[in-house]
């Protein structure tokens, strides 16, 4: 995530929509990427009023601005407790936007064509009990499908989650980090999936399976396998964690999400001027770096950020391994995104 400064010169994040120095009314300008002080003949989006749900400008007409435009489904906003979990929501979806567009990649909706870009924000029961163990048929499952991508509620909920993710026993588990995952999805079909279409050369699906596996095995009986046998023996060595196991195209949404983990902390750190020893770190997503770079500043920069991490008495910031194998599929991605760049 890039720095921004409110036109006072004061520092600013990319979820304000005041300057808490010269208390002047800010708002994200997606057309130009940057946090700025609304002018007088611009629009809030009408999510802005729920409260401060959104801070983004209106820039292709409407009432919504573009990233409240891609949502199918959203809470009921009446219930406030609804709309506190559904601002953490499109806190993060936001900030996968922000990277998506930094890379280049394509984005539209579903009046674009129809199988753009589309997110159903859900609550299911469980999200008023205290008790998480439901029926399935009464779960909201987190997912994608055909360009939409469905986030439960409840993952807003710092304790559900947390309950959540010992269940799973899982060693990260966020907001943003499912819509990564996700948006790998929606980017495999988009990008690999469709062969020539997407930008890559015909070989593209090919060279996928040579790298991931074949994608056409039975989706839901790996699934079925995996929860019911857990990953195989020796998974660290191919994979970046044990779901990526599962099936092929739950491993590319996995290096996917760690791939926009890697770039969108890197660009970070490049903006606040960092370095870890000797090592300048750079932004990725601005000054084009070879991919075995990017890699060499990451494998610089997560020891640190765990290093800090446990001075706070924190868990690792970034919890994973990148062995040789992992390396060659985040390489697959880095290609992938950039034979998707106009």
């Amino acid at each position: 995530m890039r720095s921004f400064r409110c036109s006072c010169g004061n520092r600013v994040y990319f979820e304000n929509d005041r300057c808490l120095a010269c208390n002047r009314d800010l708002a994200f300008d997606p057309s130009t990427m940057e946090l700025r002080v609304v002018g007088a003949s611009e629009q809030r989006c009408a999510h802005h009023a729920y409260p401060g749900t959104c801070n983004w400008l209106v820039t292709g007409g409407g009432v919504f601005c573009k990233a409240c435009g891609l949502n199918e489904v959203i809470p009921d906003l009446s219930d406030a407790r609804r709309v506190r979990l559904y601002y953490e929501v499109e806190k993060s979806k936001r900030r996968l936007l922000f990277t998506l567009i930094e890379l280049g990649l394509p984005l539209e909706g579903r009046a674009d064509r129809p199988d753009g870009l589309a997110f159903r924000i859900l609550a299911d029961a469980r999200l008023d009990e205290s008790d998480t163990n439901f029926a399935a048929h009464d779960e909201v499952t987190t997912g994608h499908a055909q360009g939409e991508i469905t986030i439960n509620l409840l993952e807003a909920d710092p304790r559900l989650r947390e309950q959540m993710r010992v269940a799973m026993n899982e060693s990260y588990r966020t907001l943003l980090g499912h819509f990564r995952h996700e948006s790998g999805h929606y980017y495999w079909q988009r990008l690999v999936a469709l062969g020539p279409a997407s930008g890559r050369d015909a070989d593209g699906l090919a060279a996928f399976r040579a790298c991931f596996g074949d994608e056409r095995r039975h989706y839901q009986d790996s699934l079925d396998a995996y929860y019911r046998d857990g990953p195989p023996p020796g998974w660290q060595n191919d994979y970046v964690v044990a779901y990526a196991a599962s099936h092929p195209l739950e491993d590319f949404a996995e290096c996917w999400s760690h791939y926009l983990h890697m770039v969108d902390s890197l660009q970070t750190a490049a903006e606040q001027g960092l370095a870890v020893g000797d090592v300048r770190l750079a932004d990725p997503l601005n000054v084009p770096l070879p991919f075995p770079e990017i890699i060499d500043q990451w494998r610089t920069l997560a020891p640190a950020m765990n290093d800090l991490n446990r001075s706070m008495g924190l868990d690792d910031a970034y919890p994973f391994s990148l062995t040789e194998s992992v390396i060659a599929k985040l390489g697959f991605v880095h290609e992938t995104i950039a034979a998707a760049k106009p």
